[in-house]
């Protein structure tokens, strides 16, 4: 290095060698856990974990079955009207069916619908290799330049620490699906609608964000703009926020219901059809 730099050039430099530490911390997480089709198979024991968790879901639909089916007996010796006996046994019969498919519908119906999303624009060039080459800054380029790449790597680090959030949400959706399912025999414990939502949301992220992220590095790679780094910035932020604004879509009234009531009655129909298919091949 030249001793008789600029302090600006010094400044250059060091922000330059910040840009590539965090660039490739940040890349390698991306490059793992966003930039690829998302696949539970490299995670075996999830599966150990699933069937304990199926067998605790299974002993909790007992108890929730007797207890309504108290319940429906006391309302009916004090007058008070309450649920029928057949609508506890057919929601019964309902959450051993969402118990046993869940699984299937998270990974052969979301996920690979998610997958297929991010495999389009995969296919369009985004790698690691184009998120590398973000990282090389033209020693020509203004202060201001090194230090809006800055940010933005810095940016890609939290969004590489999200996606490993997300692959434990994911994982912690698909482990709790039976007791979510099973919780549909209840009046008061219903929590079937909510894991829906989260699961569409943790699953539809990462199509959103790969989406978003195409779109930002075809903004910034090879410009010298600051304009530029200042909306890839606005835009990243937007990224890393993207799985709050989808689960803000989802639970709004309006449309997010609308979509919703929409995609759980595919699922459910769905559901249906895998059933049926499985007991005719029996």
């Amino acid at each position: 290095m030249n001793a008789f730099k600029s302090p600006i050039e010094w400044l250059k430099e060091m922000i330059q060698e910040l840009v590539k530490d965090f660039a490739n911390m940040a890349f390698d997480w991306i490059g793992i856990f966003m930039l690829g089709p998302t696949d539970l198979s490299k995670y075996p024991k999830v599966a150990t974990v699933y069937d304990f968790v199926f067998s605790l879901a299974t002993s909790l639909c007992i108890v929730f079955v007797a207890w309504s089916l108290i319940g429906i007996m006391f309302n009916h010796l004090a007058g008070v009207q309450s649920r029928s006996v057949a609508e506890v046994v057919s929601k019964s019969i309902l959450a051993f069916i969402l118990a046993a498919t869940a699984p299937w519908l998270l990974n052969e119906v979301l996920l690979k619908l998610n997958n297929s999303i991010v495999q389009f624009f995969l296919d369009k060039g985004l790698d690691t290799k184009t998120l590398e080459k973000f990282a090389l800054i033209p020693p020509t380029a203004n202060l201001s330049i090194f230090l809006g790449a800055l940010i933005i790597v810095i940016l890609f680090v939290l969004l590489g620490m999200q996606y490993i959030q997300r692959l434990g949400e994911f994982i912690v959706l698909l482990v709790t699906s039976p007791i979510a399912a099973q919780s549909i025999v209840t009046e008061n414990f219903d929590i079937w609608s909510v894991w829906w939502r989260e699961a569409i949301s943790v699953v539809f992220s990462q199509a959103f964000q790969v989406a978003l992220l195409w779109m930002i590095l075809n903004m910034i790679t090879g410009t010298e703009q600051l304009q530029d780094y200042m909306m890839a910035i606005g835009l990243m932020i937007i990224l890393l926020k993207g799985p709050k604004y989808i689960r803000q879509f989802l639970y709004s009234s309006g449309t997010g219901k609308v979509a919703v009531g929409v995609a759980g009655g595919a699922g459910k129909m769905a559901i249906y059809k895998y059933a049926a298919a499985r007991i005719a091949s029996k």
